[in-house]
């Protein structure tokens, strides 16, 4: 009998629940061998960056219920991308959760983006901008914005703890890790006028076993990058390895400095609520070697305003950006002692994991800062960023009219290239998107019907245009 009832209750439990699921068909085409690049930038991977394609699809969610202090969930979604020459199966997310009170607990592939900006029509994250295909993971996460009583509601605290997986299609290591993690406060209660907002992300590059030859046990000791409880420690805390010089178990890049390869971004913001919409202003300033330290590089970051109205229809947000990369510390190598002397902060790029901040070929910092692999700026095709000292003005419109929803994209980029590799002079490229989205019916089914256009103008590569366009149809 009581086994009985614990099936009855499990099964009521559960059936509950909300499923949500979908199937989706789709392609899409270019004038070029590359696809526009509003058009693939920032989909977590899921479109071609070249080639024409069809696309089958689908996905299913579970979220948690309403009222409940814990509970579970999952989602899963996947693609078939057929290309003119290839077929690729992406899993995009695959992942279990599970919350406690504020905290989150989640393994697997899940959509995410880390730092502080617009979230619906950025160009994207300095760090983590969902360009690529989700990294596997495990994470704990406060989500929502934290308010403890005993500080009478008025500073809120979220954050994340991540451990990831890098792939092993790489060319430069094998077995290798992720560490990242952030913390963001704010200033003002949840329904105040005016919150103030200031935190930090940071993300390592740690482990794994060489690919390439390292002779000279500059990159690795013996091909091995130690990985135990020890190193995991002094990538947490961002320890450096500098008054030890142990190269008899590291390799002398990690023996006379931090272990890993260090990034992230110093980020603040101020939100208005006024009584036609809300303003935000954030700015992320960047780290990687000690050049913000010293304020050598305090002239890059990703500096942007958005305005959400509090209309139903029309005009709902617009956004606007500036962002630069130009400065990187200066001239001068990061191995100098004297402090403003040091420079050449190389974003992105790393002389052990020689693709850099890369997942499965595709970048995972802003898709601003472009891949040789992406454009016709070198002859090479190979995965490293050739395109990271860029200035870029950016603007993002979304609207809603009548039935159809509406969003653009567009940008004006100068790109100088990287330290060592100049172009002079400056090579400019303009890129535009805009998506179409409206609710349809298919033989008296709901469906939804998006198309997006884009093109492609400057001396990057050759100028193009190109669209794609899904059917998107809920499950029920």
């Amino acid at each position: 009998m009581l086994n009985y009832l614990l099936f009855i209750f499990s099964f009521s439990s559960f059936s509950q629940r909300v499923t949500t699921s979908n199937v989706s068909l789709g392609g899409g085409f270019s004038s070029s061998n590359y696809t526009p690049f509003w058009l693939r930038a920032n989909q977590f991977g899921a479109v071609p960056t070249e080639e024409n394609y069809v696309n089958v699809g689908g996905s299913s969610y579970i979220e948690y219920r309403k009222g409940k202090k814990m509970d579970w969930g999952f989602g899963a979604s996947g693609r078939l991308n057929l290309g003119e020459t290839k077929a690729d199966l992406l899993v995009q997310e695959a992942y279990l959760k599970g919350k406690w009170g504020i905290f989150e607990l989640s393994a697997g592939r899940k959509k995410y983006i880390q730092g502080l900006m617009d979230s619906t029509l950025s160009s994207g994250s300095f760090v983590y901008s969902g360009n690529a295909l989700p990294m596997p993971k495990l994470e704990i996460v406060v989500n929502e914005y934290w308010h403890p009583d005993f500080l009478g509601g008025y500073l809120g605290f979220k954050g994340n703890f991540v451990h990831g997986l890098f792939d092993n299609k790489r060319t430069d290591v094998d077995n290798f890790y992720l560490h990242q993690k952030s913390f963001y406060g704010r200033i003002g209660k949840p329904n105040a006028k005016i919150k103030f907002y200031g935190g930090f992300t940071h993300q390592v590059q740690w482990g794994g076993t060489l690919k390439y030859p390292d002779p000279t046990n500059q990159s690795a000791h013996n091909g091995k990058i130690a990985s135990g409880l020890r190193e995991y420690a002094y990538i947490v805390f961002a320890k450096s390895m500098a008054t030890e010089g142990d190269t008899a178990k590291y390799g002398a890049n990690d023996g006379w400095n931090r272990l890993g390869n260090h990034l992230g971004t110093l980020d603040v913001g101020m939100e208005i609520d006024g009584r036609l919409g809300k303003l935000f202003f954030y700015r992320q300033s960047y780290y990687e070697d000690g050049s913000l330290y010293y304020g050598n590089n305090i002239t890059d970051g990703l500096h942007g305003v958005a305005f959400s109205t509090k209309r139903k229809k029309g005009l709902l947000k617009i956004v606007f950006e500036y962002f630069n990369t130009t400065s990187q510390g200066g001239a001068g190598g990061s191995g100098n002692t004297v402090g403003f002397l040091r420079g050449q902060d190389n974003y992105l790029n790393n002389s052990v994991y020689r693709e850099g901040w890369t997942y499965l070929g595709r970048g995972l910092g802003s898709p601003l800062m472009t891949l040789d692999s992406e454009t016709d700026l070198n002859a090479g095709k190979e995965i490293f960023y050739d395109n990271n000292r860029i200035e870029t003005f950016y603007v993002g419109v979304e609207a809603l009219l009548g039935e159809n929803h509406l969003r653009f994209r567009g940008s004006l980029t100068n790109a100088i290239g990287y330290y060592g590799s100049e172009y002079i002079p400056v090579k400019k490229q303009m890129s535009v998107g805009l998506q179409w989205q409206r609710q349809i019916f298919v033989f008296g089914q709901d469906a939804f019907l998006s198309a997006n256009v884009g093109a492609d103008v400057g001396s990057w590569k050759k100028d193009l245009v190109g669209a794609n366009f899904t059917l998107s149809v809920p499950l029920q």
